[in-house]
């Protein structure tokens, strides 16, 4: 039921993703043959939005619920329902968090396959063994953004919880991009020129930073929730 329930709410936010999906495949398809500009500027920049998008839209509202596709402000009026049910404060926000997560994986998933099918350059210079470690790249270094966007629902409103997510990716990009941070912590720079479409190898590091990131915010979360009145 949970399952079900947390589909319910994350299905036409599902449905704005796959079309910001559709348009980044537009832009792919557009691309001049062989000119490979257009391409990195797509990777680097086009992607990583993409990525704060989805962290920012299927995230959710921790354990409490959520309307399908409209911002509110407080409880919904289910939320007391939702926390009587017979399950524990975990199990309701790790189920949820699992929605949305596997979710945004499908969508980044559906992108880089996309991607590879719409670009005859991309075909000609990629194999899809890379496309599948650029996709495995991409959720493992969104999983942090993700999880900081879970932290954030457990005491914002999902309007707010929606700009603080954007304001926040926003400010590591800028952090990124004008402090010499390590390799191993930068998330995007794993996402745009240190990915494997690009520097054709793997960023391990970052990925294993993003993913230890992503639990210790999962867990402060946890300990949100459990602590929480409602």
């Amino acid at each position: 039921m949970l399952w079900h329930k947390g589909w319910l709410e994350t299905r036409f936010r599902l449905c704005m993703v796959l079309g910001f999906m559709c348009l980044i495949l537009f832009l792919w398809h557009s691309l001049p043959p062989g000119d490979k500009t257009p391409a990195l500027g797509l990777v680097q920049y086009t992607n990583p939005s993409f990525v704060v998008m989805i962290c920012a839209l299927l995230a959710g509202a921790g354990i409490a619920t959520q309307p399908s596709f409209q911002a509110t402000k407080g409880l919904h009026g289910s939320t007391l329902f939702t926390l009587s049910l017979p399950v524990s404060r975990f199990r309701l926000l790790a189920t949820r968090a699992s929605i949305g997560w596997f979710e945004g994986a499908v969508a980044i998933g559906a992108l880089c396959w996309g991607m590879w099918l719409v670009s005859p350059a991309l075909r000609a210079t990629v194999t899809p063994f890379e496309i599948f470690e650029y996709a495995g790249t991409l959720i493992a270094c969104a999983s942090a953004l993700y999880f900081l966007s879970v932290l954030l629902a457990t005491f914002l409103d999902d309007q707010w919880r929606v700009w603080g997510t954007m304001v926040a990716s926003l400010a590591l990009l800028w952090l990124s991009s004008r402090t010499p941070l390590p390799t191993s912590a930068n998330i995007f720079q794993a996402m745009g020129k240190g990915s494997p479409l690009i520097a054709h190898t793997m960023p391990w590091t970052a990925m294993a930073f993003s993913l230890g990131l992503a639990a210790f915010l999962f867990f402060a979360a946890l300990k949100v929730v459990k602590t929480r009145e409602y």
